[in-house]
């Protein structure tokens, strides 16, 4: 039998549960148990702070890559919108216009293998139009894919603080879900991250049909990889992909992954990303079970939140929004 306060004691004093560990917390019969004593690691190490991030889709549906899930890939048929790169102008207002906000990170995703060098000095340009026109609050983030280190150290002397790229899954199930590119092909991309100076922002997708066990071993390497921004996102099944017939993942299955994401990486922000209006009867109960970051707005080809009804919510929960 797992002994839950133990584990607690072990994490707030420093250390790290074991694989088994997690793997046994997870199936916990007691869920409120559970979410409570993630939360409480939580405000351990990170109090009551709330890190807030922003996108927008600055390349849309000419993906050369497969992965199942996304409906940006050439290889299925959405029929989502097809554009090489964002127009400057509407950029940098939807920036602007979330600074205004007091959102702390904006990032221009892209959906691509790597995004070319010249589309990459495109999108630096807009970085530092951001920074010009705005405050300087603003982090920016980037999203553009298997970047070399030249293009890294191109989006670092743009600004750019933060590079997102999830792992998705596990090494056991990606395979199945991504043939076109490998795991260890996002490691090396954040390691040329790592290399130019910019900061990892990486987590995945549960409910593709992975196992409890595929899970953990996903937190288990972003903590692995150092990452101290993890997004979480729920699958939004789209039709055309070969995910469009999966069953939805059930809420307490969302909770119980938060919480043991919690304890593995007590001192990260785990963020709220896209799917999250799938289970929106929880998602206050989510950010009791572990979470302390959120991804405000609308999002890239599925329906988001507004911002406006996100920092609403924010400050009903009690969380602050001070800017780093």
């Amino acid at each position: 039998m797992i002994d839950l306060s133990t584990l607690l004691a072990k994490v707030e004093n420093g250390g790290e549960i074991t694989r088994e560990e997690a793997i046994d917390l997870y199936h916990l019969s007691d869920l409120e148990a559970l979410c409570s004593a993630a939360n409480s690691i939580r405000k351990f190490f990170m109090g009551e702070k709330m890190d807030t991030c922003s996108i927008i889709n600055a390349r849309s549906g000419i993906c050369s890559e497969d992965c199942a899930w996304c409906s940006q890939s050439v290889c299925h048929t959405t029929g989502v919108a097809q554009y090489d790169i964002i127009d400057e102008t509407e950029a940098i207002d939807a920036a602007l216009i979330n600074e205004k906000y007091g959102v702390h990170r904006f990032s221009l995703v892209t959906a691509s293998r790597a995004f070319p060098k010249e589309r990459v000095k495109k999108a630096c340009d807009i970085y530092r139009k951001i920074h010009e026109k705005g405050t300087g609050k603003l982090h920016l983030c980037a999203s553009m894919g298997l970047l070399d280190l030249e293009r890294m150290e191109m989006l670092k002397q743009a600004g750019v603080t933060h590079y997102h790229i999830n792992m998705e899954t596990s090494r056991r199930l990606f395979p199945k879900l991504v043939t076109k590119h490998t795991y260890d092909d996002k490691l090396q991309t954040m390691q040329y991250a790592r290399q130019a100076g910019i900061e990892i922002c990486s987590g995945g997708i549960i409910g593709m049909g992975e196992t409890v066990e595929d899970r953990i071993d996903l937190a288990m390497e972003v903590k692995r990889q150092g990452v101290k921004s993890i997004p979480i996102n729920i699958l939004n099944p789209i039709k055309g992909t070969p995910l469009e017939n999966t069953p939805a993942i059930s809420p307490e299955d969302v909770l119980r992954t938060i919480a043991v994401f919690r304890f593995i990486n007590p001192q990260a922000y785990m963020r709220f990303a896209g799917g999250r209006l799938l289970i929106a009867g929880i998602v206050e109960k989510a950010f009791q079970s572990g979470m302390n970051g959120l991804m405000v707005g609308d999002m890239l080809t599925t329906l988001g939140s507004k911002a406006a009804d996100d920092f609403n919510m924010i400050q009903r929960m009690g969380f602050t929004l001070d800017n780093e």
